[in-house]
């Protein structure tokens, strides 16, 4: 099977205007961190965790932002010169996850957890710190992006190159 992947160059033009359009447009930088957190606290109303009334409104854009993503990859698969097709291969990943489907999802469901929490003690997800604060020059956002992307790098090195 042959992916077509867009050269870096357009990609990242693509998500550059998409930025600055949403904040154009809206009024409010784009992420998924806070669009997670109206989710769980309209499911967990009584989790004073969430802020009260963040998750009221019922035309919320960051809601719809988080809904639009999974029904975009969808769109993206089904629209796709190849057949799209459901797979729990991992790739690279493989060599260090758990062998059953069933203990890869428990880790990866645990490490979703992880990021969550993460995202939001440090206030915004990967997407709103590295993307919108780095496209404002925010400066926690340029070095909590720094972090993110330090991090990634030594955890990638500790994993495959040991």
């Amino acid at each position: 099977m042959e992916v077509t992947v867009w050269s870096g160059w357009i990609a990242g033009l693509a998500i550059g205007l998409f930025v600055v359009l949403h904040f154009w447009l809206i009024g409010k930088p784009a992420g998924c961190s806070t669009g997670y957190g109206n989710v769980c606290g309209m499911l967990c109303k009584k989790v004073r965790y969430y802020h009260e009334g963040e998750y009221e409104a019922k035309n919320n854009i960051k809601l719809w932002f988080l809904v639009g993503i999974p029904i975009g990859g969808l769109i993206a698969g089904l629209t796709a010169e190849n057949p799209w097709q459901i797979s729990f291969d991992m790739g690279m990943y493989e060599q260090i996850l758990p062998g059953s489907d069933a203990a890869k999802a428990i880790w990866l469901m645990f490490g979703g957890m992880l990021l969550g929490f993460g995202a939001r003690l440090a206030g915004a997800c990967t997407t709103g710190h590295a993307l919108v604060g780095g496209a404002m020059l925010n400066p926690p956002s340029l070095l909590a992006g720094a972090v993110f992307f330090a991090s990634a790098l030594i955890t990638t090195q500790l994993l495959f190159n040991t």
